[in-house]
């Protein structure tokens, strides 16, 4: 197969997951400290497995979002807006531009402002490893312009033998900013059959930055699950169940907070060699019942003046959301000419409905979204192979059809306006909300995209210890159901967090990106480091711009507190930059690991920046590791941000425009070895409880908080953790 860097986070290397598309394999032996210990390793060849740790052990604080684990990883980064509700990002871009599964599945969120980003259903203490493909994902990983981020949770196992073996674990942790985890994991296998049950509970109070309290940051999850395997001499057959309870949980730098998550998911898969040919097939379901308000953790807003009771004295707001989806992946694969060709069908059925109450005013509602609907089938082809003594290659093209559709909308200002025309006669705000859901009601809200990628990528291997790639992929994106259906001008926007009401755009194109990207991967007898070199140039990318409809602005700024609306729209962006990991062994007990990561974003059509880009950072950690305990000292780097979005933040009024400043955090870790079976985590993040500003963090909304209303959200304080493990 090509040789394609990954980034592995073992956040719980109890076990290892079976590949997809073959029969599963036994787990493989482990040292005691991959028993054990996390590890984040680069898997520099695919076709020859071969592998580099990249980070010790103790890679982060026990802490409750997964997320955490992609700010090691080169080019990586996370978007936070709440302890529980972080997306990932990849080289400047974010929410639906990723492609992110869990255990095989594409995940939907539920939360129209994503407060369920996809590594939400994977809470740290049921992970196995978080795998992210540097560079150009292949088309064989579905839809998206981002990056591609494959997260595992702990599993059973198949052995070689016909007695049952019971293997297991159980994680407690405590943080003192602020939370407690426990989880465990029980496995029941044979040569034939595996079972496997887990579960985890979360729950944290009020977090702290080095100033003060980070109003509504408090959480809690409780996840649980099962699963069974059976094999056969040439494939298998699995299937996982999951539920996920999430009580009252902070999101300061959206307009509410999650009140709760209930949400199930189904994951069914089949894997047999058929002679030459493998087959796979993956089938999985997700259904999601979601509130959230903005009374229980904060303060209400008063947001509209208008003397109607929905809007007289405070403005508190429930929504409630329904959301399912169906999908999978079917593929066939044979070797041909030296490597894997692959043949793969696809699909993606997803529908939402939103509705906003009122909780001291019942009449009040809002049909936010009415069963919007996008349902996407794919058709893939990929060959990886050899072609010369030197010379590997990818090459795939996919094939999409997205349709997207959305039932009929209403809300309680616009039958105000249907039933009192002489009350409320034009140019009063239930008239202007009744011509917006009229207008929407009778357009055609029924759209087709028909959507093609392709990958091309090359590596000459110059030398046992140097290779050099190159790399060129065209991804497109359809517009997802908020940029598209979103007919009143809210807060909701896929969790941006950039204070802003927006309206979508029926019309929206989809996106197409071309990137370009150059690899050196040199490997010394004190180490490695590789560099990677990227170019995008993104048309018709989706952004807000400053809403120019007169309806659009006198509703938001009458009834929903923001008289600078944006609407999605068609843009043109680019994005270049370079990341690096590395490491240098100065001895068999002591190394240094580093990375280091440049991204620019801006827009082509106009001279303005992109929103939420990371300025250029980088980590160093320097650790002694003596086989039974390692102390890493970690330092985090992060330079100032300039480039601020116009649009998008200096434009808007109510939020902090400032450039973000620089800083420098301090983090020490140290983990210890008992025996075969106990492992004792301990450390401290932000040793100095030094006040810094995340660049990727939201505008804060919360008015109960030492954080005033509209700067972004300050990074959490000193935290001081410890981590108690024993397994079986």
């Amino acid at each position: 197969m090509f040789n394609r860097f990954k980034i592995i986070c073992a956040v719980s290397v109890f076990c290892t997951t079976a590949p997809n598309t073959a029969p599963a394999q036994e787990e493989p032996a482990r040292t005691k400290s991959q028993q054990m210990i996390p590890e984040i390793i680069v898997i520099e060849s695919a076709s020859r497995d071969e592998s580099t740790d990249i980070t010790p052990g103790a890679s982060a604080a026990p802490v409750p979002d997964a997320m955490e684990i992609l700010t090691r990883m080169p080019g990586a980064n996370v978007n936070r807006n709440g302890p529980l509700s972080g997306q990932a990002q990849y080289r400047g871009l974010f929410g639906p531009r990723m492609t992110v599964t869990v255990d095989g599945m594409r995940v939907t969120p539920g939360g129209p402002n994503w407060m369920d980003a996809p590594l939400h259903y994977m809470p740290a203490g049921l992970t196995d490893r978080v795998t992210m493909t540097r560079g150009i994902a292949p088309v064989s990983a579905g839809p998206g312009i981002g990056g591609l981020i494959q997260a595992e949770s702990k599993k059973s196992h198949f052995v070689s033998y016909r007695d049952f073996r019971v293997t297991g674990d159980a994680v407690a942790s405590l943080m003192s900013n602020d939370g407690s985890t426990l989880s465990g994991f029980f496995g029941l296998s044979n040569d034939a059959h595996r079972f496997h049950a887990l579960a985890s509970i979360e729950d944290g109070d009020v977090m702290e930055s080095g100033d003060g309290i980070i109003g509504a940051t408090e959480y809690g999850r409780t996840t649980y699950g099962a699963g069974y395997g059976f094999r056969w001499d040439t494939g298998e057959v699995g299937i996982d169940l999951s539920h996920t309870d999430t009580d009252l949980t902070g999101t300061p730098a959206l307009p509410l907070d999650i009140d709760f998550f209930e949400t199930g998911r189904l994951n069914a898969e089949f894997q047999n060699q058929f002679e030459k040919v493998r087959l796979g097939l993956r089938v999985f379901y997700t259904d999601i019942d979601h509130g959230m308000n903005n009374f229980l953790l904060r303060d209400p807003p008063n947001f509209s003046q208008l003397p109607l009771p929905p809007f007289l004295d405070d403005d508190k707001r429930f929504i409630d959301v329904d959301a399912e989806a169906l999908g999978f992946v079917a593929s066939a694969t044979v070797a041909v000419k030296g490597g894997d060709f692959s043949v793969g069908l696809d699909g993606n059925f997803e529908s939402h409905t939103a509705v906003v109450l009122d909780p001291d005013f019942a009449p009040f509602f809002v049909n936010n979204f009415n069963e919007a609907e996008q349902d996407q089938i794919g058709l893939f082809v990929e060959w990886l192979g050899e072609i010369g003594q030197t010379w590997s290659m990818e090459a795939g093209i996919r094939y999409m059809q997205v349709e997207s559709d959305a039932g009929v909308v209403d809300a309680f200002p616009a039958q105000l306006a249907d039933m009192n025309p002489g009350m409320f006669p034009p140019g009063t705000p239930p008239f202007a909300v009744k011509m917006l859901r009229d207008r929407f009601n009778s357009s055609n809200r029924a759209v087709t995209d028909d959507n093609i990628d392709l990958v091309l990528e090359f590596e000459n291997r110059l030398s046992d210890s140097l290779r050099l790639g190159i790399g060129y992929g065209r991804k497109t994106r359809s517009p997802m159901y908020v940029e598209r259906f979103l007919w009143i001008p809210l807060e909701v926007n896929s969790g941006l967090g950039d204070l802003n009401n927006y309206v979508g755009n029926i019309n929206l194109k989809p996106e197409v990106s071309d990137q370009v990207e150059l690899s050196l991967d040199w490997t010394f007898n004190k180490g490695f480091v590789a560099p990677r070199v990227f170019y995008r140039s993104v048309d018709d990318f989706i952004q807000g711009v400053a809403s120019t409809d007169p309806i659009v602005i006198a509703v938001s700024g009458n009834t929903n507190g923001d008289p600078t609306p944006m609407e999605f729209a068609n843009v043109e962006a680019e994005l270049y930059g370079f990341d690096i990991v590395g490491r240098f062994i100065f001895s068999e007990w002591l190394n240094l690991d580093a990375t280091i990561n440049y991204v620019r974003g801006k827009r082509t059509d106009i001279a303005d920046d992109l929103f939420r880009i990371a300025p250029f950072n980088g980590r160093i950690a320097l650790t002694a590791d003596r086989g039974n305990w390692s102390v890493t000292a970690e330092s985090v780097l992060v330079a100032r941000q300039d480039k601020i979005s116009r649009s998008i933040v200096h434009d808007e009024p109510r939020s902090s425009n400032a450039e973000t400043p620089g800083y420098a955090l301090l983090n020490l870790y140290g983990q210890w070895l008992m025996g075969q079976h106990l492992q004792f985590r301990i450390g401290a993040e932000n040793i100095a409880d030094k006040q810094y500003t995340n660049h990727l963090a939201g505008f804060n909304r919360v008015s109960n908080s030492t954080v005033p209303m509209g700067v972004r959200v300050p990074g959490p304080g000193l935290n001081v953790f410890g981590q108690i493990r024993y397994s079986w």
